[in-house]
């Protein structure tokens, strides 16, 4: 039998010709890239052949004709006029394939949103993708965590680069006290029988101590384990930022994150642009006023070191 077809959410016409243009650019790209290695290849191999004419042009003027239209059409978004076109690292093509995918008018709140996207832990732990196994959720993944987390907002230093960096430093330093076989990964953060401080607990060493009667150990996470969580937790807050936002501008109705309706938190951090400069978004503050609203009490608003705080 065939392999079982990926199944993809209905969306509205408009989202439609928006997720070919952007699906269609994906494959122009992806083209030119085996073109060029295709020629490299046989270059190595010492061929010389005359083209008829440059086959690589008209494969880049109809991928910049694509990308325009792309960019025309994102004019009928708000969220992305508004907000996300003034936020460095997330450009037009990952702005229509955040919005194709993951619309969210789709979802009643953000943890919906973030279950969609694989970064909400399940039994503790975030999802993740094994070999072989499919699943459009992970491809949606790969967009918020690699394209517009690391390679977007991370490499391109964006305003919400502010947020990886302090969570990130703050895991490095985090301890973490549990059973050994649930910390597997992560490094010792004292001696233990024949293990010392820094040593990688693996699942050998944690039965090891398990054996030896030590139930509960200290850690903490390695250094690219602390890089991975810190970039989990500040995809999330744009996400959430991504939801009250585009539902605000589009008249939708909006909650307040689970977290502070219910966890007991107080404090949320804003949304964020770098264009005119590294500041908060000025309409968070009637997003705000809304919440508080809902919430009946006041909500304290943590801003990053290096963002300007202009309310209006």
């Amino acid at each position: 039998m065939g392999e079982k077809a990926v199944a993809q959410p209905q969306i509205s016409p408009e989202l439609a010709y928006l997720r070919f243009l952007t699906e269609t650019y994906l494959d122009l790209v992806d083209i030119r890239r085996r073109y060029v290695q295709r020629t490299k290849s046989y270059d190595k191999l010492g061929l010389r052949w005359i083209l008829p004419f440059d086959y690589l042009a008209p494969i880049e003027n109809l991928t910049r004709t694509v990308k325009r239209e792309i960019t025309k059409q994102l004019k009928n978004y708000p969220v992305y006029e508004e907000w996300m076109k003034n936020i460095k690292g997330i450009g037009p093509i990952n702005a229509a394939q955040l919005l194709t995918m993951a619309h969210y008018s789709r979802f009643p709140n953000p943890s919906k949103l973030w279950k969609y996207c694989a970064v909400a832990p399940i039994d503790g732990r975030i999802p993740q993708k094994r070999r072989g196994e499919r699943g459009f959720r992970f491809e949606l993944k790969a967009v918020v965590c690699y394209k517009i987390g690391w390679m977007g907002f991370v490499f391109k230093r964006s305003v919400y680069r502010l947020l990886f960096d302090q969570f990130t430093e703050a895991y490095q330093n985090k301890i973490y006290e549990d059973n050994p076989m649930n910390r597997t990964g992560d490094i010792l953060a004292e001696d233990y029988g024949k293990y010392k401080a820094g040593t990688v607990l693996d699942q050998r060493k944690a039965k090891w101590l398990i054996d030896h009667g030590y139930t509960v150990v200290k850690v903490k996470p390695k250094p690219i384990h602390a890089v991975k969580m810190g970039l989990i937790k500040m995809v999330k807050i744009f996400l959430t930022h991504y939801w009250l936002v585009g539902r605000w501008l589009d008249g939708l109705p909006i909650t307040t994150p689970w977290i502070i309706q219910y966890g007991g938190h107080g404090d949320i951090y804003p949304p964020m642009i770098d264009v005119p400069e590294p500041m908060v978004w000025p309409e968070w503050w009637h997003i705000k006023e809304a919440l508080e609203e809902q919430l009946g009490r006041k909500l304290s608003v943590i801003v990053p070191k290096g963002v300007k705080v202009k309310e209006e």
